[in-house]
């Protein structure tokens, strides 16, 4: 009896060891850092230093941010309370009257934008209503004074709505790997819709503008994250690349392969190589790479004639002093001097 009860104490001990260690290692599951920008490429370069035995010390990243330009007055045509009666029969006789209230002055550049649409979408029909005269000449005026302007109005809601320059505003969130795709359509959707309004503003095609849809897709845009995730993986991973290339080179002749000796720190060296750069961190720039051509065209299209087009322009344009010109140009230089160390060792490539 003493036994059985040896045994049975025995396998309820056994039973809830085991579930500890299968709790436990859920909670270190649960506790594991996302492979973000930051993991891959400290990880990355602390495998290195532990294997050369050289300190590496991280590139200081400081982000270039965008700097909101001064808000500048734009001389407009005022409508008095009166002229505004006289136009009491016409939809565009309401749109004024509610711009010249108190709500009105102080809208956002959204609805200051919508406003100069509406405005020049319900003049025509109102002017053609008027017999000769100064209030006829007047809205005409102002209609020809909105459209020449429209341009300017849309970009400054690019450069000055909230919900804009939070999505390029660089924080300390950036793109996990494999999960980069995350909000990509709802992003589109919105650059896309935007980039409808610029090139309808650019044809005179008023009537396309869709105003009731300006502000959802404003609201679209400023819930969506990737954009400034995008921004910072990209720029953090440049910086963090030439760091790590200039580690590499100077440290060259402490790990180079010598004949007649066992070459175990080379053989981990490029175990780490291929395990975490080709395998994780390579396949998250080219994660990166598939959003930059997604991104690129309409990004640069929405924003030229900006003044945030150099900010766009440095993390999206093609030439050779934008980031992502830049990243890949340091790309290939990492994989030259892996390829260098791996001929004049003469490693096997490991299995993978």
């Amino acid at each position: 009896m003493q036994q059985t009860n040896a045994a049975a104490t025995c396998i309820t001990d056994s039973i809830i060891k085991a579930c500890i260690a299968v709790g436990f290692s859920f909670l270190l599951l649960g506790c594991q850092r996302a492979k973000d920008v930051d993991y891959l490429w400290q990880d990355y370069g602390q495998r290195l230093s532990n294997v050369i035995e050289r300190p590496y010390t991280a590139a200081d990243f400081v982000p270039q941010q965008i700097s909101r330009p001064k808000p500048v007055t734009r001389p407009s045509q005022t409508i008095s309370i009166l002229e505004t009666l006289s136009l009491s029969h016409c939809q565009l006789g309401t749109l004024i009257a509610d711009h010249n209230s108190t709500l009105g002055k102080v809208a956002p550049p959204s609805q200051q934008f919508i406003y100069q649409i509406r405005f020049i979408q319900l003049a025509p029909a109102c002017i053609d209503t008027l017999e000769a005269g100064p209030l006829r000449r007047e809205l005409t005026q102002a209609l020809k004074q909105k459209q020449d302007g429209a341009m300017e109005d849309f970009n400054r809601v690019l450069t000055r709505d909230r919900s804009i320059t939070q999505s390029l505003f660089i924080g300390y969130d950036s793109l996990v790997l494999d999960k980069t795709r995350a909000g990509r359509f709802e992003l589109e959707s919105a650059l896309g819709q935007l980039l409808d309004i610029k090139r309808a503003i650019a044809q005179q095609a008023w009537q396309q503008i869709d105003t009731k849809q300006i502000e959802p897709t404003l609201a679209l845009l400023a819930h969506q994250s990737l954009l400034p995730k995008y921004l910072r993986s990209l720029s953090y991973s440049q910086a963090q690349l030439v760091a790590l290339n200039d580690y590499l080179t100077e440290h060259a002749a402490s790990i180079t392969c010598r004949p007649g000796h066992a070459n175990h720190k080379q053989e981990i060296l490029q175990n780490v190589f291929h395990k975490f750069y080709l395998a994780q961190i390579q396949a998250y720039l080219s994660q990166l790479n598939q959003l930059h051509y997604r991104l690129n065209e309409p990004l640069l299209a929405l924003f030229e004639g900006s003044s945030y087009q150099g900010f766009i322009e440095l993390h999206f344009g093609e030439q050779q002093d934008a980031l992502p010109a830049k990243l890949k140009t340091q790309m290939r230089r990492h994989v030259k001097w892996w390829q260098a160390f791996r001929e004049s060792c003469n490693i096997p490539q490991p299995n993978r």
